[in-house]
């Protein structure tokens, strides 16, 4: 049983080569429905041209993750929207306005694309058709300077459209830094963000970015908020929120064991893949070297399985 120390809910934040369905099925497994996770990015073209195998690829039949897509093309949107519609496994799209990548950018999709409000308006606009929940993931800003209008105007947009969950990555992006760079160069700005909470009290925005110790989630909930977007903490160290004392999560080997057996009719199935993830839970133990190399020769689920139910890791 997992059990709740403080009123806190989580987000597993989408990351290209981390969110997919092992990573995402063990996070559900171990915290439940405290954090909702998000598929990596999937561009709008790739649900147009390839259905079947992009949903049964990225999501499990069992699926509790939300979709993050990202476009520039309104009328690709409205098709894939359409075509979301029709998939009762999802119930939640989010819209991809943060991402700064120079292949996302080449593509005039995510960050890239909020330098055309009108077709970011106009994007939303079929984004909105989806019968469920829907979101939008974007930046502070563009651009190393603050500027409160950028996100001020965006944040309007998108209540006036009707789209009231925002999660924001609170630093800027800046367009000629890499992935990499724009982690660290644009500084975090959880005041601004704070005063977006401020200016738009009726809507509900979630803040992303380096908020992985005490201070930063004591700060967030002296502000009132209770609600965090989490990416790169949950991929270095799954059991983070435990080690915290923000979460105490009992029976672990059973969790571990139903995130494996998440996967048995998994078509896709990659047993790399999936030990990728299980790594992600053996971090700051003081065996998890040994751990690590005894997993790394086991090459099928059921072995798998079975190394968890008799090595007792969790004692």
């Amino acid at each position: 049983m997992n059990k709740r120390i403080f009123s806190m809910n989580y987000y597993l934040a989408p990351m290209m080569g981390y969110t997919d369905c092992y990573f995402r099925s063990l996070i559900e497994n171990i915290y439940g429905n405290r954090v909702l996770t998000f598929s990596e990015m999937i561009v709008d073209k790739a649900i147009i041209h390839n259905e079947i195998k992009t949903i049964s690829k990225h999501f499990l039949e069992k699926n509790k993750s939300a979709i993050q897509i990202a476009g520039s093309d309104p009328q690709e949107i409205k098709r894939t929207i359409n075509i979301l519609n029709r998939i009762d496994i999802l119930k939640h799209v989010n819209f991809n306005l943060g991402c700064p990548s120079s292949r996302v950018q080449e593509n005039m999709l995510g960050l890239a694309l909020t330098q055309n409000y009108d077709l970011v308006k106009k994007c939303l606009f079929e984004l909105i058709n989806y019968k469920y929940e829907v979101s939008v993931k974007c930046r502070l800003g563009l651009g190393m300077n603050e500027d409160k209008n950028y996100i001020f105007s965006y944040l309007n947009l998108f209540n006036e459209i009707g789209i009231k969950k925002v999660f924001i990555h609170c630093r800027n992006g800046v367009l000629n830094l890499d992935t990499k760079k724009n982690r660290t160069i644009p500084k975090i700005n959880y005041d601004l963000f704070t005063e977006c909470t401020k200016k738009f009290p009726e809507m509900e925005l979630i803040p992303n970015g380096e908020v992985n110790n005490l201070e930063t989630f004591n700060f967030f909930k002296s502000k009132n908020i209770n609600q965090f977007m989490i990416g790169r903490q949950f991929s270095k160290d799954t059991f983070f929120l435990e080690r915290l004392k923000l979460e105490e999560i009992e029976n672990k080997t059973p969790l571990i064991m139903n995130s494996i057996k998440d996967l048995d009719n998994y078509k896709y199935l990659n047993i790399n893949l999936l030990k990728k993830s299980l790594f992600t839970a053996l971090n700051n133990m003081t065996n998890s070297k040994k751990i690590k190399k005894d997993l790394s020769i086991i090459d099928n689920t059921k072995d798998l399985l079975n190394y968890f139910e008799r090595s007792h890791i969790w004692s």
